[in-house]
């Protein structure tokens, strides 16, 4: 966590103001706190069909709810994951002036970027499952950690695209959109060029 807000300082053009300790301190929250939004996703598209078909069952209406939440789980998933990274958007970066968005089109992007790779390493290691055989007991941590470097790369393109849209408002002429640089939360800094 602390390498994305390194790397999202660096897109927006910020310097780091926070302390060594308060960075650390906001890795550790900000995984805590995605932790938690992906735990609560995960039991809430595990448990919640569970749950919603016995309330169903008792209204007599168990049919229905199955059909409807075949349909409804996965965007209900995505929504969640648009709150994690519209979470680490607004907490990662040292910017002040930070409006605090549910949806940008960085975050769009991002998310579209990791389902896609997601899928497409899912879809991989179903049929290509030599890995196992080559790197054995290894293997789910190089995937795992492969898993990781995928979610890194789409979190990063996502905000950058968000930077970028920024930087061309405030060129534009945008009141409240700001330069690249501009958003430096250390004020006596020069902003980056």
């Amino acid at each position: 966590m602390t390498a994305l807000t390194e790397s999202l300082n660096a897109m927006y053009g910020v310097r780091e103001s926070r302390t060594w300790l308060q960075v650390r301190a906001a890795g550790v929250g900000l995984t805590i706190i995605l932790l938690t939004v992906t735990l609560v996703a995960l039991l809430l598209v595990v448990y919640s069909g569970t749950v919603g078909r016995s309330i169903a069952g008792s209204l007599g209406q168990e049919a229905s709810f199955g059909a409807f939440w075949t349909i409804a789980q996965i965007p209900v998933a995505v929504v969640f994951v648009l709150i994690a990274f519209a979470i680490i958007y607004y907490y990662a970066p040292d910017v002040r002036q930070q409006r605090w968005y549910w949806i940008t089109p960085g975050s769009l992007i991002g998310v579209a970027l990791w389902l896609t790779a997601s899928f497409v390493l899912s879809t991989y290691l179903r049929f290509a499952d030599s890995y196992s055989v080559t790197y054995g007991s290894l293997a789910g941590v190089m995937v795992l950690m492969l898993w990781f470097y995928l979610t890194g790369s789409a979190i990063l393109i996502g905000g950058k695209i968000n930077a970028e849209i920024e930087n061309a408002a405030a060129r534009a002429g945008f009141p409240d959109a700001k330069l690249h640089g501009e958003r430096d939360a250390n004020p006596e800094t020069e902003p980056a060029d």
